[in-house]
């Protein structure tokens, strides 16, 4: 297990917006951060809302917890995809492992982690509202 969520692109939101779903995660490259928005189909966005719901460390409302796309994978036995999410909590962290997701989720996230450079993505720009 990573011991920091160096290089892995951090899951900041899923939300809806006249009926069509979205999510946007935020990518370090070169000590350069961008926020991305790209639509996602509504089993998509439930997954993600799924992990946002994680409490590993305390279930009190209002902490702030920080959610990481650690890797994911498809399972050849059943076709299904399933990832790992790095969630923080201030210094403490834990992986949480076989969240299933969808295979566009997967194919998403996959190529956001592999991103070198942002010049592929800068189309897909988050501004703030």
């Amino acid at each position: 297990m990573r011991d920091n969520h160096k290089g892995m692109p951090e899951l900041i939101e899923a939300f809806e917006k006249d009926g069509q779903y979205f999510a946007v995660v935020q990518i370090e490259i070169d000590g350069d951060f961008k926020r991305f928005q790209f639509g996602v189909l509504r089993p998509g966005y439930l997954a993600l809302k799924r992990v946002f719901e994680l409490r590993p460390f305390d279930m009190m409302a209002g902490l702030k917890y920080r959610y990481f796309y650690a890797q994911s994978q498809k399972h050849p036995e059943s076709g299904e995809h399933s990832m790992t999410v790095r969630v923080e909590y201030n210094r403490d962290s834990k992986q949480v492992e076989k969240i299933k997701i969808p295979r566009e989720l997967h194919a998403n996230l996959l190529w956001f982690d592999r991103l070198t450079s942002f010049d592929g993505a800068l189309y897909l720009e988050h501004k703030a509202e």
